[in-house]
């Protein structure tokens, strides 16, 4: 049957439900694409032949007619011994899946090698009714492994020229082979080498981990094997590697199987995962920690003075009238203000206190070892003192101040959130009364949070009154120019204050719970908009949507957006989630309600990948389809090799397992450039478009079907 036929088959089923309806035809799409890669067949409980499929007819050489109601022994090989046969029937009769490889004969007594899946079916009562067995024909490959086999001097050949490190070993680790890529980049004598033991040579915090998996692997004898660990090089250095290890025949050393171990030299990939690392966890213009970083020490040393009852102080440290400096100096000396900034901070505390850059002109410092708010306050004074000598940029001097808001723990707060909100209040009356001071936390303070309150309250109004309206940024193929998509952006016009920007409120919203009412909000325009785009033939364009860890936490969550998509007549294919790396700190709840998004039809993307660290190693096993690449590794791509390198590794990263990338903040040709140089292919930024209302949102669409 023909993919085509298999559509009109499915539509033409008027008369069943919808729901019904999509059900089958995706069961048929998928008959489909099974009968036409692999091999099947239906067997009853006795092991009767009762169904195959037409590809198992083509490699047996057996029409339909001689196999059904046959026992799978006409299949068979005179090769497949008794033991074998009954531990795979054994395995089925307990209800378990078995898999292997088996020798099987055509009708004309040529044989074939398969791959075999059998699956026992069972009915709601938990009894097996069927069993499903599902082949691929591996003749090619078990050719080309018994040749290799017999051609042993090859294998030592390709060994011997390989970039890569080669050993054979007993399982215990005796050493049989080892390649002379030990000696060129390990710098081992080989012959000393074979005396030694091959899990010597591992670190000793990796050692368990590999012995473990070894040992697993060992009895199990499945998938090949695949770790990253260091190895001992004859320096006395250790070098990160990434092995794959699987069991091989090899009568030629030894009368049992041996593991075949092929490691590869991932050093400079380690490389560039620190250098992503340290990006992510650091402020790049000041080297200083970033809020992601301070906030996990943060915790640390809290739950750390829960037993022993020590104090520490938070000093939220703000910038006067920074703007000014930009303004009038240009951005360029306000980078290096800021760098001078961290400069005077780093020298006023002591080594083992944190200073953070938060971002903008704004730094927190975590003072961990006062006895109350008087040590607190010598070195704030201090700090000021500092800040009141001129500090000298290109033959010019500047003299800059800051704001100070102080808490100490306990005394102001007994979580993280809790403290640092209140030393932002301190800092906030010293702003409100002249700048240039410092204020420590306490009851008054909590009772004059005006502006927060004041917004806080009118964010409640504003939702309540529909003061939002959302505008598109397009996503574009960058290299053909063709639009994919938008990405739907929050605005906030208040009738009194006017735009408020999104860093004002978006905080706010997160910290008040008002994410949730706006959050939902956001995502029925969003696809209501989009439906209606798409009705009135603007094209099949996604949207993407900025989904908040408080959304994900919120237990209807799921019922929320199924019904969003249920009201606006959206399909889901067309609905992306981006969510930010911080989602990943809670990893097991995270995995879990993305793979529940994920079966709705909606794909999912980490926004600003990079800025929040997901590791590499880990990243391909969550459930994502797409990266966005930070604009922070765009702005100077085209310039800065570091870059460069780094967007490269996301690239080959996400193409290794299967992921699509998207670039933002392209503002210049030479960005496209570099990103279409890299192998990038999708990307915003205002190189093509600002954030447009709803109206220049449909012209740019048609002006772009126009070009």
């Amino acid at each position: 049957m023909e993919y085509n036929d298999v559509n009109n088959e499915v539509m033409d089923m008027t008369i069943l439900p919808e729901v019904v309806k999509q059900e089958l035809y995706r069961l048929r799409k998928l008959e489909y694409a099974l009968n036409q890669t692999s091999i099947l067949a239906v067997s009853n409980l006795k092991g009767e032949i009762e169904y195959v499929n037409d590809l198992l007819c083509e490699v047996s050489q057996y029409d339909r007619e001689e196999i059904i109601g046959q026992y799978h022994a006409i299949l068979f090989s005179d090769t497949f011994k008794a033991n074998e046969l009954n531990e795979m029937v054994s395995t089925l009769r307990e209800g378990h899946v078995w898999k292997g490889q088996i020798l099987n004969k055509r009708k004309d007594g040529s044989k074939y090698w398969v791959y075999t899946i059998i699956v026992p079916i069972k009915n709601e009562h938990g009894e097996i009714t069927q069993y499903y067995s599902i082949s691929s024909e591996i003749t090619k490959a078990k050719q080309f492994e018994e040749e290799a086999m017999r051609n042993n001097e090859n294998y030592r050949l390709i060994a011997e020229n390989t970039i890569n490190l080669l050993a054979l070993i007993e399982p215990n680790g005796e050493f049989k082979y080892v390649s002379p890529t030990f000696n060129s980049l390990l710098k081992y004598d080989l012959n000393k080498l074979k005396t030694r033991n091959f899990f010597d040579l591992i670190h000793h915090e990796d050692l368990e981990g590999v012995k473990h998996d070894a040992q697993t692997y060992c009895r199990k004898r499945k998938e090949p094997l695949l770790m990253e660990f260091r190895i001992l090089n004859n320096l006395g250095e250790y070098v990160d590697v990434e092995a794959t290890i699987r069991a091989v025949s090899t009568p030629t050393y030894s009368e049992n199987d041996l593991l075949l171990v092929v490691m590869r030299d991932i050093r400079g990939r380690k490389e560039v995962e620190k250098k992503i690392y340290h990006m992510a966890y650091h402020d790049s213009l000041t080297n200083f920690p970033n809020r992601r970083s301070f906030l996990s020490q943060l915790r640390e040393e809290m739950s750390y003075r829960i037993k022993n009852k020590a104090k520490l102080a938070i000093l939220f440290i703000d910038l006067d009238n920074f703007k000014n400096i930009n303004d009038q100096w240009g951005h360029d000396t306000g980078d290096l203000v800021l760098q001078e900034t961290a400069k005077l901070i780093k020298s006023t505390i002591h080594p083992k206190d944190v200073a953070a850059r938060l971002g903008g002109d704004e730094f927190m410092v975590m003072l961990k070892d006062v006895k109350g708010e008087d040590d607190a306050i010598t070195i704030v004074k201090r700090l000021l003192e500092k800040f009141n000598t001129p500090i000298n940029l290109n033959g010019i001097e500047h003299t800059i101040t800051c704001s100070v808001g102080v808490s100490i723990y306990p005394d102001h707060g007994t979580n993280p959130d809790e403290l640092i909100k209140n030393a932002d209040d301190a800092l906030y009356t010293v702003k409100g009364k002249g700048k240039n001071g410092f204020r420590v936390f306490n009851e008054a303070i909590e009772h004059q949070s005006f502006e927060r309150r004041i917004l806080e309250n009118a964010l409640r109004n504003g939702i309540k009154e529909k003061q939002f309206y959302l505008e598109y940024q397009p996503k574009l193929n960058i290299s053909t120019n063709e639009l994919i998509g938008m990405e739907a952006l929050v605005r906030w016009k208040h009738p009194d204050l006017g735009v408020i920007p999104p860093m004002k409120f978006i905080s706010l919203a997160e910290s008040t719970g008002l994410i949730m009412p706006l959050g939902e909000w956001i995502l029925r325009e969003s696809c209501k908009q989009t439906k209606e785009w798409q009705d009135t033939g603007l094209g099949n364009l996604s949207v993407s949507v900025n989904i908040s860890v408080r959304q994900l936490e919120d237990p209807y969550f799921l019922d929320k957006v199924q019904q969003i998509l249920k009201d606006t007549g959206l399909d889901p294919k067309w609905l992306e989630f981006e969510v930010t790396e911080s989602i990943f700190a809670d990893l097991k709840n995270t995995v879990d309600i993305l793979q529940e998004i994920r079966k709705l039809g909606i794909q999912i993307s980490v926004d600003d990948f990079g800025t929040g660290y997901s590791s590499l190693s880990y990243i391909k096993h969550l459930p994502i389809d797409t990266l966005k690449v930070d604009q922070s590794f765009v702005k100077d791509i085209h310039v800065n090799q570091e870059s460069q390198a780094i967007v490269l590794a996301v690239l080959n990263l996400a193409k290794s397992i299967g992921l699509n990338v998207i670039a933002e903040g392209i503002e210049l040709k030479e960005h496209v450039d570099q990103l279409c140089e890299d192998g990038l292919i999708f990307g915003q930024g205002y190189y093509y478009s600002k954030p447009l209302n709803k109206e220049a949102f449909e012209e740019f669409v048609n002006n772009s079907a126009t070009v």
